[in-house]
Protein backbone atom coordinates (compact mmCIF):
# COMPACT_ATOMS: atom_id res chain seq x y z
CA UNK A 1 0.00 0.00 0.00
CA UNK A 2 2.92 2.42 1.21
CA UNK A 3 4.05 1.72 -2.94
CA UNK A 4 0.83 2.62 -4.18
CA UNK A 5 0.82 6.04 -2.35
CA UNK A 6 3.82 6.96 -3.79
CA UNK A 7 2.66 6.11 -7.07
CA UNK A 8 -0.50 8.20 -6.45
CA UNK A 9 1.80 11.01 -6.06
CA UNK A 10 3.91 10.59 -9.30
CA UNK A 11 0.67 10.17 -11.08
CA UNK A 12 -1.15 12.63 -10.06
CA UNK A 13 1.10 14.96 -12.36
CA UNK A 14 -0.58 13.06 -15.40
CA UNK A 15 -3.66 13.77 -13.86
CA UNK A 16 -3.91 17.49 -13.63
CA UNK A 17 -5.79 19.00 -16.95
CA UNK A 18 -6.95 15.19 -18.05
CA UNK A 19 -10.44 14.26 -18.64
CA UNK A 20 -11.96 11.33 -16.48
CA UNK A 21 -11.62 8.84 -18.46
CA UNK A 22 -7.94 9.64 -19.65
CA UNK A 23 -7.18 10.02 -15.43
CA UNK A 24 -9.08 6.74 -15.41
CA UNK A 25 -7.08 5.34 -18.05
CA UNK A 26 -3.68 6.62 -16.27
CA UNK A 27 -5.12 4.95 -12.68
CA UNK A 28 -5.67 1.62 -14.74
CA UNK A 29 -1.85 1.45 -16.02
CA UNK A 30 -0.14 1.48 -12.07
CA UNK A 31 -2.12 -1.07 -10.31
CA UNK A 32 0.19 -3.37 -8.70
CA UNK A 33 0.37 -7.06 -8.54
CA UNK A 34 -0.73 -8.34 -5.17
CA UNK A 35 -1.88 -4.57 -4.36
CA UNK A 36 -5.14 -2.85 -3.92
CA UNK A 37 -5.16 -0.38 -6.97
CA UNK A 38 -3.79 3.16 -6.44
CA UNK A 39 -7.03 4.45 -6.99
CA UNK A 40 -8.78 2.71 -4.36
CA UNK A 41 -6.55 4.17 -2.17
CA UNK A 42 -9.80 6.47 -0.69
CA UNK A 43 -8.77 10.23 -0.91
CA UNK A 44 -10.54 12.96 -1.29
CA UNK A 45 -8.08 14.33 -3.32
CA UNK A 46 -8.90 12.43 -6.24
CA UNK A 47 -11.23 14.79 -7.83
CA UNK A 48 -10.75 16.30 -11.75
CA UNK A 49 -10.69 20.05 -11.60
CA UNK A 50 -9.61 20.81 -15.36
CA UNK A 51 -6.78 23.15 -15.91
CA UNK A 52 -7.37 26.77 -16.72
CA UNK A 53 -7.86 27.56 -20.86
CA UNK A 54 -6.68 31.57 -19.79
CA UNK A 55 -2.84 32.45 -19.80
CA UNK A 56 -1.46 34.21 -16.82
CA UNK A 57 -1.97 37.56 -18.26
CA UNK A 58 -5.28 36.98 -19.01
CA UNK A 59 -6.20 36.10 -15.03
CA UNK A 60 -4.01 39.25 -14.27
CA UNK A 61 -6.77 41.32 -16.33
CA UNK A 62 -9.85 39.96 -14.15
CA UNK A 63 -9.83 42.88 -11.23
CA UNK A 64 -12.80 42.75 -9.89
CA UNK A 65 -15.33 45.41 -11.41
CA UNK A 66 -17.69 47.39 -8.97
CA UNK A 67 -21.06 46.02 -9.32
CA UNK A 68 -24.44 47.68 -7.95
CA UNK A 69 -23.93 45.97 -4.79
CA UNK A 70 -21.05 48.45 -3.43
CA UNK A 71 -18.00 46.53 -2.04
CA UNK A 72 -17.41 48.32 1.13
CA UNK A 73 -13.67 47.49 2.12
CA UNK A 74 -12.11 47.78 5.73
CA UNK A 75 -8.49 48.48 4.37
CA UNK A 76 -6.91 45.39 5.25
CA UNK A 77 -6.55 42.54 3.08
CA UNK A 78 -5.69 38.88 2.98
CA UNK A 79 -4.06 36.33 0.79
CA UNK A 80 -0.83 38.76 0.49
CA UNK A 81 1.90 37.62 -2.20
CA UNK A 82 0.05 35.48 -4.04
CA UNK A 83 -2.38 36.16 -7.11
CA UNK A 84 -5.92 35.95 -5.20
CA UNK A 85 -4.51 39.10 -2.79
CA UNK A 86 -8.12 40.94 -1.82
CA UNK A 87 -9.35 43.27 0.60
CA UNK A 88 -11.35 42.37 3.48
CA UNK A 89 -15.05 43.75 3.65
CA UNK A 90 -15.79 45.90 6.63
CA UNK A 91 -17.58 44.62 9.77
CA UNK A 92 -21.00 45.83 8.34
CA UNK A 93 -20.96 45.00 4.93
CA UNK A 94 -23.48 42.30 4.38
CA UNK A 95 -25.47 40.51 1.51
CA UNK A 96 -28.08 39.76 3.62
CA UNK A 97 -30.87 41.74 1.99
CA UNK A 98 -33.96 39.70 0.65
CA UNK A 99 -36.18 41.41 -1.17
CA UNK A 100 -39.20 39.21 -0.40
CA UNK A 101 -41.50 39.70 2.49
CA UNK A 102 -42.12 36.62 4.72
CA UNK A 103 -45.68 35.83 3.11
CA UNK A 104 -44.53 37.05 -0.75
CA UNK A 105 -41.75 36.55 -2.87
CA UNK A 106 -40.93 34.00 -5.66
CA UNK A 107 -40.21 30.20 -4.74
CA UNK A 108 -36.93 28.84 -6.50
CA UNK A 109 -35.98 24.95 -5.98
CA UNK A 110 -32.35 24.70 -6.17
CA UNK A 111 -30.10 21.24 -5.72
CA UNK A 112 -26.32 20.95 -5.11
CA UNK A 113 -24.48 17.95 -5.90
CA UNK A 114 -20.74 16.60 -6.56
CA UNK A 115 -20.79 13.89 -9.16
CA UNK A 116 -17.59 12.54 -8.26
CA UNK A 117 -17.02 12.07 -11.97
CA UNK A 118 -13.95 9.97 -12.25
CA UNK A 119 -15.40 7.55 -10.31
CA UNK A 120 -18.77 7.61 -11.05
CA UNK A 121 -19.18 8.07 -14.68
CA UNK A 122 -15.07 6.89 -15.87
CA UNK A 123 -15.84 4.28 -18.32
CA UNK A 124 -13.24 1.88 -16.19
CA UNK A 125 -15.00 2.42 -12.84
CA UNK A 126 -18.58 2.55 -12.83
CA UNK A 127 -19.21 4.36 -16.46
CA UNK A 128 -22.54 6.24 -15.20
CA UNK A 129 -23.77 3.35 -12.84
CA UNK A 130 -26.74 2.81 -14.66
CA UNK A 131 -27.52 7.09 -14.15
CA UNK A 132 -28.46 6.45 -10.72
CA UNK A 133 -27.14 10.22 -10.51
CA UNK A 134 -29.54 11.30 -13.01
CA UNK A 135 -32.27 8.95 -11.77
CA UNK A 136 -31.85 10.62 -8.21
CA UNK A 137 -32.51 14.05 -9.55
CA UNK A 138 -35.36 12.77 -11.95
CA UNK A 139 -37.03 11.37 -8.87
CA UNK A 140 -36.36 14.43 -6.46
CA UNK A 141 -37.72 16.58 -9.03
CA UNK A 142 -40.75 15.17 -9.59
CA UNK A 143 -43.73 17.38 -8.64
CA UNK A 144 -41.82 20.88 -8.17
CA UNK A 145 -39.07 20.30 -11.33
CA UNK A 146 -35.60 22.33 -9.89
CA UNK A 147 -35.18 25.66 -10.89
CA UNK A 148 -31.21 25.51 -10.92
CA UNK A 149 -28.98 22.74 -10.24
CA UNK A 150 -24.85 23.11 -9.41
CA UNK A 151 -22.75 20.30 -10.05
CA UNK A 152 -18.95 19.60 -9.23
CA UNK A 153 -17.09 17.12 -10.27
CA UNK A 154 -19.27 17.40 -13.24
CA UNK A 155 -17.70 16.76 -16.83
CA UNK A 156 -20.71 16.18 -19.21
CA UNK A 157 -23.52 18.34 -17.61
CA UNK A 158 -26.00 16.82 -20.98
CA UNK A 159 -24.76 13.52 -19.80
CA UNK A 160 -26.46 13.94 -16.27
CA UNK A 161 -29.33 15.43 -18.04
CA UNK A 162 -30.24 12.66 -20.19
CA UNK A 163 -30.33 10.12 -17.43
CA UNK A 164 -32.50 12.19 -15.60
CA UNK A 165 -34.57 12.36 -18.84
CA UNK A 166 -34.69 16.15 -18.62
CA UNK A 167 -32.79 16.95 -21.89
CA UNK A 168 -34.57 19.33 -24.02
CA UNK A 169 -36.11 20.69 -20.06
CA UNK A 170 -32.85 22.50 -19.04
CA UNK A 171 -30.42 24.78 -20.22
CA UNK A 172 -26.93 24.35 -19.40
CA UNK A 173 -23.58 26.01 -18.69
CA UNK A 174 -20.00 24.74 -18.39
CA UNK A 175 -16.95 26.56 -16.87
CA UNK A 176 -13.68 25.59 -15.68
CA UNK A 177 -12.97 23.55 -12.97
CA UNK A 178 -15.73 20.93 -14.10
CA UNK A 179 -18.17 22.59 -12.67
CA UNK A 180 -21.44 23.20 -14.26
CA UNK A 181 -25.17 24.83 -13.63
CA UNK A 182 -28.43 23.83 -15.11
CA UNK A 183 -31.79 25.63 -15.15
CA UNK A 184 -35.11 24.95 -16.02
CA UNK A 185 -35.78 27.11 -19.19
CA UNK A 186 -39.44 27.06 -19.12
CA UNK A 187 -39.62 29.19 -16.58
CA UNK A 188 -36.01 31.32 -16.54
CA UNK A 189 -34.39 33.42 -19.24
CA UNK A 190 -30.74 33.39 -19.25
CA UNK A 191 -29.08 37.25 -18.76
CA UNK A 192 -25.64 36.83 -17.92
CA UNK A 193 -23.17 34.16 -17.12
CA UNK A 194 -19.44 33.86 -16.43
CA UNK A 195 -16.75 32.28 -14.00
CA UNK A 196 -13.92 33.90 -12.16
CA UNK A 197 -10.94 31.79 -10.05
CA UNK A 198 -11.17 32.59 -6.43
CA UNK A 199 -9.04 29.98 -4.87
CA UNK A 200 -6.13 27.67 -5.28
CA UNK A 201 -5.27 24.32 -3.67
CA UNK A 202 -2.03 24.01 -1.72
CA UNK A 203 1.14 22.48 -3.02
CA UNK A 204 0.65 19.22 -1.03
CA UNK A 205 -2.86 18.13 -2.52
CA UNK A 206 -2.07 20.46 -5.51
CA UNK A 207 -4.78 20.07 -8.42
CA UNK A 208 -5.69 23.39 -9.80
CA UNK A 209 -7.35 26.68 -9.25
CA UNK A 210 -10.95 26.72 -8.37
CA UNK A 211 -13.45 28.73 -9.78
CA UNK A 212 -17.12 30.65 -8.66
CA UNK A 213 -19.35 30.18 -11.54
CA UNK A 214 -22.13 32.59 -11.81
CA UNK A 215 -25.09 33.33 -13.84
CA UNK A 216 -28.29 35.89 -13.45
CA UNK A 217 -31.53 34.54 -14.70
CA UNK A 218 -35.44 36.52 -15.13
CA UNK A 219 -38.06 34.47 -14.64
CA UNK A 220 -40.26 34.68 -17.66
CA UNK A 221 -43.62 35.04 -16.07
CA UNK A 222 -42.83 37.61 -12.92
CA UNK A 223 -39.69 39.35 -13.85
CA UNK A 224 -37.73 37.95 -10.76
CA UNK A 225 -34.36 38.12 -11.17
CA UNK A 226 -31.49 35.67 -9.33
CA UNK A 227 -28.05 35.43 -8.82
CA UNK A 228 -26.73 31.94 -8.83
CA UNK A 229 -22.81 30.91 -7.80
CA UNK A 230 -21.16 27.80 -7.89
CA UNK A 231 -18.26 26.94 -6.62
CA UNK A 232 -16.04 23.72 -5.46
CA UNK A 233 -13.57 24.60 -3.25
CA UNK A 234 -9.61 24.70 -2.03
CA UNK A 235 -7.57 21.50 -0.97
CA UNK A 236 -6.55 20.04 1.90
CA UNK A 237 -10.30 20.21 3.20
CA UNK A 238 -11.13 23.08 5.72
CA UNK A 239 -7.64 25.16 4.54
CA UNK A 240 -8.50 27.21 2.28
CA UNK A 241 -5.85 26.61 -0.15
CA UNK A 242 -3.22 28.92 -0.50
CA UNK A 243 -5.67 32.21 -0.51
CA UNK A 244 -6.79 31.16 3.09
CA UNK A 245 -9.77 30.41 4.40
CA UNK A 246 -10.86 34.48 4.49
CA UNK A 247 -9.31 34.74 1.22
CA UNK A 248 -11.50 32.39 -0.50
CA UNK A 249 -14.49 33.68 1.09
CA UNK A 250 -13.84 37.07 0.26
CA UNK A 251 -13.07 36.15 -3.45
CA UNK A 252 -16.34 34.61 -3.55
CA UNK A 253 -18.12 37.37 -1.91
CA UNK A 254 -16.65 39.49 -4.08
CA UNK A 255 -17.77 38.17 -7.07
CA UNK A 256 -21.27 38.14 -5.85
CA UNK A 257 -21.22 41.48 -5.15
CA UNK A 258 -19.55 42.52 -8.95
CA UNK A 259 -22.03 40.63 -10.75
CA UNK A 260 -25.77 40.62 -8.28
CA UNK A 261 -27.87 43.73 -9.63
CA UNK A 262 -30.15 45.63 -6.70
CA UNK A 263 -33.23 43.37 -6.24
CA UNK A 264 -31.85 40.18 -6.86
CA UNK A 265 -32.57 37.17 -4.98
CA UNK A 266 -28.79 35.59 -4.30
CA UNK A 267 -28.04 31.66 -3.94
CA UNK A 268 -24.65 30.30 -3.19
CA UNK A 269 -23.86 26.28 -3.30
CA UNK A 270 -21.47 24.11 -3.60
CA UNK A 271 -19.02 21.57 -2.19
CA UNK A 272 -16.89 24.56 -0.53
CA UNK A 273 -14.06 21.24 1.11
CA UNK A 274 -14.68 23.47 4.25
CA UNK A 275 -17.35 21.98 6.73
CA UNK A 276 -19.75 24.79 8.85
CA UNK A 277 -16.96 25.19 11.41
CA UNK A 278 -14.31 26.30 9.30
CA UNK A 279 -13.26 29.88 9.29
CA UNK A 280 -14.14 30.31 5.47
CA UNK A 281 -17.71 29.05 5.95
CA UNK A 282 -18.09 30.88 9.01
CA UNK A 283 -17.07 34.00 7.12
CA UNK A 284 -19.27 33.56 4.21
CA UNK A 285 -22.13 32.74 7.30
CA UNK A 286 -21.64 36.39 8.54
CA UNK A 287 -22.67 37.72 5.29
CA UNK A 288 -24.94 35.27 3.69
CA UNK A 289 -27.62 33.06 5.11
CA UNK A 290 -26.01 29.70 5.03
CA UNK A 291 -29.66 27.85 4.91
CA UNK A 292 -28.28 24.10 4.41
CA UNK A 293 -25.35 21.59 5.22
CA UNK A 294 -24.95 18.23 4.24
CA UNK A 295 -22.97 15.62 5.33
CA UNK A 296 -20.31 14.03 3.41
CA UNK A 297 -16.86 14.61 4.69
CA UNK A 298 -17.63 16.05 7.45
CA UNK A 299 -20.12 18.78 6.10
CA UNK A 300 -18.63 20.36 3.31
CA UNK A 301 -21.61 20.70 0.75
CA UNK A 302 -23.36 24.28 1.52
CA UNK A 303 -26.27 26.37 0.62
CA UNK A 304 -26.22 30.07 1.47
CA UNK A 305 -28.64 32.82 -0.04
CA UNK A 306 -29.02 36.48 0.33
CA UNK A 307 -32.54 35.17 1.91
CA UNK A 308 -32.40 32.51 4.97
CA UNK A 309 -35.06 32.13 8.22
CA UNK A 310 -38.62 31.80 7.40
CA UNK A 311 -37.87 32.37 3.38
CA UNK A 312 -36.74 28.64 3.63
CA UNK A 313 -39.41 26.57 2.71
CA UNK A 314 -37.55 23.15 2.28
CA UNK A 315 -34.38 21.70 2.94
CA UNK A 316 -33.74 17.76 2.43
CA UNK A 317 -30.47 15.36 2.02
CA UNK A 318 -31.23 13.53 -0.86
CA UNK A 319 -28.40 10.58 -0.39
CA UNK A 320 -25.72 9.77 -2.88
CA UNK A 321 -26.86 8.77 -6.13
CA UNK A 322 -23.90 6.73 -6.23
CA UNK A 323 -21.41 9.86 -5.79
CA UNK A 324 -19.39 10.10 -2.59
CA UNK A 325 -21.33 13.21 -2.34
CA UNK A 326 -25.05 13.69 -1.18
CA UNK A 327 -27.52 15.60 -2.99
CA UNK A 328 -28.92 18.60 -1.26
CA UNK A 329 -32.51 19.89 -2.07
CA UNK A 330 -33.13 23.60 -0.69
CA UNK A 331 -36.35 25.71 -1.50
CA UNK A 332 -35.93 29.41 -0.70
CA UNK A 333 -38.68 31.93 -0.79
CA UNK A 334 -36.37 35.09 -3.32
Amino acid sequence: MAKAVNLLASVSLLLIGASADAAAQTAADVCLPDTECMMSVRDHALLQVGAPSMSAADLDELSFAEGPIEWSASGATVGAGHWCQTSAPSDGWTLKHCSAGTDAGHEVKVLTYNLYWWNLFGWQFRNGNGGSAGKLIASTGQGKPYDFMGFQECEDVDRVLQDASLTGQYGSIEAEHAIAIAYRKAAWELLDHGMREVAEDKPEQWWGKRGAQWARFRHKSNGKTVLFVNHHGPLPVGSGGQCGPHGTAYNILHTIAAHAQDGDGIVLVGDFNSNAHTEEVRELESRLHKVYTGRSFGGVDHVFSNCGGAHVVETRNLGDGGSDHDALDVVIKL
